[in-house]
C-alpha cells in the first residue's frame, strides 16, 4: 500500500489561529492524518469548483477529496488573478447540485463513457453561483443526490436540514456511480478526520480514542488496506 502526503506547492497558507496547519488535511502538523489517507482509484472523474476563500479554511473537505481520489481535480474560482484553466477530462459532464429541476443521480449514469462529475465546494450562496456563473458548470446536466442519512460533519453550522459537507456528497455520489466500497472507504477517512480536527478544537491535541468510539480505530483501520481494492459497481 503506497501512501503520497498531499503537499503541493501552490496552495495558500490556511487560515487558522494557533500552530501551523498540514497543508494536505488541514490539520495541525503534529497531527496531520496524511500518512493514514488511502488512494482510491475510480473511473469518475471529480472536479471541485473550490472557491478562493473556501480553499484556505482548515474545516475545507474539498481538499480531502483531492487527497482520497486518483484524478480528483481543484479548479479555483473567484481569483483576483484567475490562472488559465486547461480543458476538462472527456466524459458526460454533471453537476451536483440540487437545482430546480435536478434530477435524482442513479447507478444508470455509471452506465455507458466516462463521467466528470463537476462540485462546487464553498458555502451554500458561493455554490450557488459557481453552478450559474463558472464556465466549466455551463451547459452540464444538473443532478442532485437521493435523500439519505444526516451530515456526519458537525464542525461548521449548515445552512438547512440535509446540508452536507463537500466530502459526504462526493462519498454519496460516488456511492451511486462506483460501488458501496468506495464511500465506505471515503466516509472511514471523513470520520477520522472529523474526530482529530474536534479534538484539536476542544483540546488543542488528541484525546483518548475511547472519547469517540470507532473513530480513531477507524483511522488505523485506513492503514493496511490495499488502495486497489475499491469496488467498481
Amino acid at each position: 500500500m503506497t501512501f503520497v502526503p498531499l503537499q503541493p506547492p501552490d496552495l495558500p497558507p490556511i487560515r487558522a489561529r494557533g500552530t501551523p496547519r498540514c497543508r494536505g488535511c488541514g490539520l495541525p502538523r503534529s497531527m496531520c492524518l496524511c500518512g493514514a489517507l488511502p488512494r482510491l482509484a475510480v473511473r469518475t472523474r471529480v472536479v471541485l469548483l473550490t472557491h478562493r476563500i473556501e480553499r484556505t479554511r482548515s474545516t475545507n473537505t474539498g481538499r480531502l477529496v483531492a487527497r482520497l481520489l486518483e484524478g480528483a481535480e481543484v479548479r479555483v474560482r473567484g481569483e483576483i488573478a484567475p490562472r488559465a484553466r486547461p480543458p476538462l477530462p472527456e466524459g458526460r459532464r454533471l453537476v451536483l447540485y440540487p437545482s430546480p429541476g435536478a434530477r435524482a443521480l442513479s447507478p444508470d449514469d455509471a452506465r455507458g463513457g466516462p463521467v466528470v462529475l463537476l462540485v462546487p465546494d464553498g458555502n451554500w450562496n458561493q455554490a450557488r453561483r459557481v453552478v450559474h456563473r463558472d464556465a466549466d458548470a455551463q451547459g452540464a446536466e444538473p443532478v442532485a443526490l437521493p435523500q439519505g442519512a444526516p451530515s456526519r460533519y458537525g464542525l461548521r453550522r449548515a445552512p438547512h436540514e440535509g446540508a452536507l459537507s463537500t466530502l459526504e456528497a462526493v462519498a454519496r455520489a460516488l456511492g451511486l456511480l462506483e460501488g458501496a466500497e468506495v464511500e465506505r472507504r471515503m466516509m472511514e477517512a471523513f470520520d477520522a478526520w472529523v474526530h482529530r480536527a474536534r479534538c484539536v478544537r476542544l483540546t488543542g491535541k488528541l484525546t483518548d480514542p475511547a472519547a469517540a468510539p470507532g473513530a480513531e480505530d477507524g483511522a488505523e483501520a485506513l492503514r493496511g488496506r490495499d488502495v486497489d481494492d475499491a469496488e467498481r459497481g
